[in-house]
């Protein structure tokens, strides 16, 4: 029961740092939208120019900000979705928080007949209700121990720009070599040491030598359980939709 509070308490604290879009600093856009797959309509370059002017922080999915990585929760997806109707051109642009909840829909139409005019007019319409990024003095905590997502990233890069690791520190899966590096209170990361990439991030749960994880992936981060046993560090992760699978990090 103290696990799924645990649980649930950091989903509710992610909620309440941020209920617009303009409280992001980071929009994920992603190289498609699936209403948009056979035909772009220069809609993706549209919307990135769009969130630029605004001064917001473009992310491609497959290049996520090392302070992204450690708290998704920076972060908000962009969709755009196809809800045009007859004669009009309409789509809508919706931004989601790290736990897939929409948190600002905008929608624009247009009667230009021509696809690609039409839909960026209606993306121009959309995007004029946006306001400007403004997420200057979000607090990005995830515990309740306050820390700050740049002191915590600071932290991390120290550790992994340090070409000396030591060996107590690294641990080798399928013939690759992982690093730790502790953040805030016994919590930790697991960095792939060939590219400097965070992969999971650990935090505590209520239970000795178990945690909350969140994995990283290019395919959208998710929520998991790890545990350390030993000198291992095992992840559970997700294969399918109601599937897992253990993968083992030995020192």
């Amino acid at each position: 029961m103290k696990i799924i509070l645990s649980s649930l308490f950091l989903i509710a604290l992610s909620s309440l740092q941020a209920q617009n879009v303009a409280d992001y600093k980071y929009v994920i856009v992603p190289q498609l939208f699936k209403d948009f797959v056979k035909e772009d309509y220069q809609l993706n370059t549209g919307l990135k120019t769009a969130l630029r002017k605004k001064d917001y922080e473009v992310v491609n999915e497959n290049s996520i900000p090392l302070d992204v990585q450690i708290n998704p929760c920076l972060a908000t997806k962009a969709n755009i979705e196809n809800t045009s109707v007859a004669f009009k051109n309409k789509l809508k642009v919706t931004f989601t928080d790290c736990n897939n909840n929409v948190i600002s829909t905008y929608e624009g139409s247009s009667k230009e007949k021509d696809f690609t005019k039409g839909y960026q007019e209606a993306l121009t319409f959309a995007m004029n209700q946006v306001g400007k990024q403004n997420a200057k003095d979000l607090p990005v905590t995830k515990t309740e121990n306050t820390t700050t997502i740049k002191e915590t990233t600071n932290k991390v890069v120290t550790q992994v720009s340090n070409k000396t690791v030591e060996n107590k520190n690294v641990y080798k899966s399928n013939g690759k070599n992982y690093t730790t590096a502790s953040t805030n209170n016994n919590e930790f990361v697991l960095i792939d040491q060939e590219n400097s990439q965070v992969i999971a991030q650990f935090y505590p749960a209520a239970q000795q030598n178990i945690f909350h994880v969140t994995v990283i992936s290019q395919n959208g981060n998710y929520q998991t359980i790890g545990y350390l046993n030993g000198n291992n560090i095992i992840i559970e992760y997700k294969t399918g939709d109601k599937s897992w699978s253990t993968t083992t990090y030995s020192k």
